[in-house]
């Protein structure tokens, strides 16, 4: 099956002129999407945004309304008049009939029309995949309101009942308990779909503690002094109307986890304010939470938060099981972490010697020649592979002294270029009036074309491609990239807008501060929530912005994605490899591989969505090979790995695409050895050159 088949810190010293960036540090806010904006909100100056432009002044003309309307029953009316998050880890509650789950750690939520459900997930794995298994643990009854989102921000979002009920729920990512806030009198009634064997008055007034037949303890408290007691076998309700928080926490570790959640019953998460600071040598990100009430806030940390966070860990609590790995508790009101920043820039991690380079001088002087007859596809996805594949000919032909094979790169990458940007190739970008974003004429109307690109799937993967073929031009092209900056600017503030300011586009589509991962998944909705396959892609995603932002000489921007592609380089080592940075994993699924292919909010999957032959599976996660490639693949992880797995997915590849793919992870253990298995390859992946290929191992970090 070929790779086209697929359905799916920064040092000066290796600055060329063109990516000097200066001194000093950036900061931006990303908040928020609420009702109504005030401008006291932490916001990116315009100076250090991207164009601003209008743009569907700069799509002259090519502008229509997605046949995929948003739901204003499902999300207020008044967040639909500004740009809206497509790819949120909270899409779920608004996408068809908004009843798929959500996941908030250490609970998945399920907010339909007459109920609120909260879950428990406990663990369901086997050699394949490692998932949540769901089971109604709580349910409570809202029969008679209907419900929407009102309010987002990074790391949270509010959903409104309204009617019989009128409550408002916090959804917080980390958040110890499940919260309903009652803002009318109402008698409670919550229900379990297993029995209750056990109800008491806790310590606390208002607090209730509950056992169930499955073992679990739940610690229930009400703000209104209200205890809850027994209904049937598997009811609970209060005995008079109450109005306040309603708040439920599953008991992790016995009566000390009892005390410690009851300290922290009055602190009520609502929300968070979230800034990066980045500068050459690291990246701090904060998540300041917004707290209704006092006491201890009490919140979850994944894995990849506990290697870098300096926290008041709350071990009394105990800990709670998710699909990413246990997670930790933590006390306090503020986030702080700080990613240091690795060399990264236009060229390889090493110098070229002159013996590749004259290897190099002849393969190039090749690719660029075979360009003029490419057959160029017409979806954005596999386009903007080809696109960026000449790119990439382009600049090591630059940096091997080619100037030849180098202009002739560039002249065709603006020559495809052009069509996009103007509107006349055969399937035409429009900005979409309906969720604010670049689709596809093809997929305007139809979810399934072009990878979901309609439904906004994979715009980073997509787009990524496109802008690493702009900052390539912007580079050796600069006059043409400046005559083209707002049309160029458009793909990078359709995935990577860092401005609250930007009435076209929303903030970091995909990326999600607090998982520290990006989501590809769109308007579509899964039983696992969000989901995210190719990190590479990712990775290529912001890369390609970076040095769009270093090219085009605006600093601040790529000060604040270097720090976002760090992040995302770490938990893709994390989540994605395992046992790279650490296992997360139980050894059922762990003990005969050494990824996962498809990392969902609830589940880790051994698998693609195009097939699950396992050069498909690890070769996902690594193409494109370009210099950014360095901060993922590296070399303790590849030895580890590389005989008892990679070797044989290699040699067992049915394609020498994929074959390739595989072979280059190699290149940071033995660069000769390398060279030696991809001079076999006859054909490449339609991302990948030979010259490529070839850089890719010539320059790959030292060992």
């Amino acid at each position: 099956m070929p790779l086209s088949d697929r359905i799916r810190k920064l040092a000066q010293k290796f600055a060329t002129p063109h990516e000097a960036h200066g001194s000093g540090s950036s900061r931006v806010g990303l908040e928020t999407g609420r009702a109504s904006q005030t401008e006291s909100e932490p916001s990116m100056a315009l100076g250090e945004a991207w164009s601003v432009s209008d743009a569907q002044k700069i799509m002259a003309g090519r502008v229509g309304a997605n046949s995929y309307k948003v739901n204003t029953r499902l999300l207020d009316a008044k967040l639909a008049t500004a740009p809206i998050p497509t790819n949120a880890w909270w899409q779920n509650l608004i996408v068809e009939s908004g009843d798929q789950p959500i996941v908030m750690g250490p609970y998945m939520i399920k907010s339909v029309n007459e109920s609120l459900v909260v879950c428990a997930p406990t663990a369901m794995h086997a050699n394949t995949f490692v998932a949540s298994a769901w089971h109604d643990d709580w349910r409570m009854d809202m029969t008679g309101s209907t419900r929407r989102v009102v309010a987002y921000d990074s790391v949270s979002v509010t959903v409104r009942y309204e009617g019989s009920v009128l409550a408002n729920v916090p959804l917080v990512k980390g958040a110890v308990f499940a919260t309903i806030v009652l803002e009318a009198p109402t008698v409670i009634q919550l229900s379990t779909i297993h029995a209750i064997i056990g109800v008491c008055a806790g310590d606390a007034p208002g607090s209730t503690i509950v056992q169930l037949n499955n073992g679990s303890t739940w610690l229930m408290w009400c703000e209104s002094n209200v205890v809850l007691r027994q209904c049937g076998m598997s009811g609970l309700e209060s005995s008079i109307p109450m109005q306040g928080a309603v708040r439920l926490a599953l008991v992790a570790n016995g009566a000390s986890a009892i005390s410690a959640l009851l300290s922290a019953r009055t602190a009520i998460p609502i929300g968070g304010d979230v800034s990066i600071n980045a500068t050459n040598e690291t990246a701090e990100f904060s998540i300041a939470w917004k707290v209704r009430g006092s006491g201890d806030l009490l919140m979850c940390a994944q894995p990849h938060h506990q290697h870098v966070l300096n926290a008041e860990w709350m071990d009394d609590v105990g800990s709670y099981w998710s699909s990413k790995g246990t997670l930790r508790v933590a006390r306090g009101t503020k986030w702080q972490w700080c990613e240091p920043i690795e060399p990264l820039g236009f060229a390889g991690q090493t110098e070229l010697c002159a013996q590749h380079k004259e290897k190099l001088r002849e393969l190039v002087a090749i690719d660029a020649c075979a360009l003029a007859d490419s057959v160029l596809p017409p979806d954005p996805y596999f386009f903007g592979k080809a696109l960026a594949r000449a790119a990439r000919i382009a600049l090591i032909a630059d940096e091997v002294d080619d100037p030849h094979s180098r202009d002739m790169a560039v002249q065709q990458v603006a020559e495809w270029f052009e069509p996009w940007l103007n509107g006349s190739n055969s399937n035409p970008l429009v900005y979409d009036t309906e969720w604010f974003g670049i689709v596809s004429s093809s997929g305007l109307c139809d979810a399934h074309a072009d990878f979901g690109q309609g439904r906004y799937n994979d715009h980073h993967f997509h787009y990524g491609y496109f802008v690493y073929a702009a900052a390539v031009l912007a580079k050796l092209y600069p006059e043409w990239a400046t005559c083209h900056r707002d049309a160029l600017d458009i793909f990078a503030r359709d995935y990577c807008n860092l401005n609250t300011k930007d009435t076209s586009f929303t903030l970091l589509r995909c990326f999600d501060i607090y998982e520290g991962n990006s989501w590809a998944a769109g308007l579509f909705p899964f039983a696992d929530s969000r989901n995210q396959e190719s990190t590479s892609e990712a990775i290529n995603a912001y890369y390609a912005a970076y040095l769009y932002a270093l090219a085009t000489r605006r600093p601040q921007i790529a000060h604040v994605i270097r720090g976002v592609l760090q992040l995302e380089a770490r938990t893709a080592r994390t989540y994605w490899h395992v046992d790279d940075i650490c296992n997360v994993y139980p050894h059922e699924y762990s003990c005969d591989k050494a990824v996962v292919g498809i990392l969902w909010s609830s589940k880790a999957d051994y698998a693609t969505f195009f097939g699950n032959n396992p050069e498909y599976i690890y070769g996902i996660q690594f193409l494109p090979y370009t210099p950014a490639t360095a901060l993922l693949i590296k070399r303790a992880w590849i030895e580890k790995i590389w005989a008892p797995y990679l070797q044989r997915v290699a040699d067992n590849a049915q394609t020498d695409a994929w074959r390739e793919i595989i072979d280059l992870t190699y290149a940071v253990v033995d660069k000769n050895a390398t060279l030696d298995r991809i001079a076999r390859i006859s054909s490449h992946d339609d991302g990948n050159s030979a010259s490529n290929a070839y850089y890719w191992v010539a320059t790959a970090p030292e060992p």
